[in-house]
């Protein structure tokens, strides 16, 4: 049987599928925002959203039995390619442990003021 986790608002359960997917001891997760039912969490700071994308990346890995030091890879979607230093120096924070990446430039997200979207894989180690 798999595992599912969301998070803790509203909002994603509108969105109709689940943002984390465990099968056995491999986790897969949806592609993940700053969005709010108000607007972008961190407004127009794309630290900020990206910061609030790994919180929340964190929150629903948890609640499969994983976490974030057991990612072993993620993709980054920016919609401005030029933060890419700023994002990297973000993701060493949260990834010291330096999984498999790809970041590429998007023209939009499915908001306007989306700025970043994180998809991640992860393991549950037994």
């Amino acid at each position: 049987m798999n595992e599912i986790a969301g998070f803790e608002t509203g909002f994603d359960e509108a969105l109709a599928y689940p943002k984390a997917v465990r099968v056995g001891q491999s986790v897969w997760m949806g592609g993940t925002t700053a969005a709010d039912p108000g607007g972008a969490v961190g407004g127009g700071d794309v630290i900020a959203q990206a910061t609030e994308v790994l919180r929340r990346i964190d929150i629903a890995l948890r609640q499969v039995g994983s976490a974030l030091d057991e990612v072993v890879r993620f993709r980054v979607y920016l919609t401005d390619i030029g933060r890419r230093a700023e994002i990297v120096t973000l993701l060493r924070q949260f990834f010291p442990h330096r999984p498999a990446s790809t970041m590429v430039e998007v023209s939009s997200l499915f908001a306007p003021d989306l700025l970043v979207q994180i998809e991640a894989d992860a393991i549950v180690r037994a």
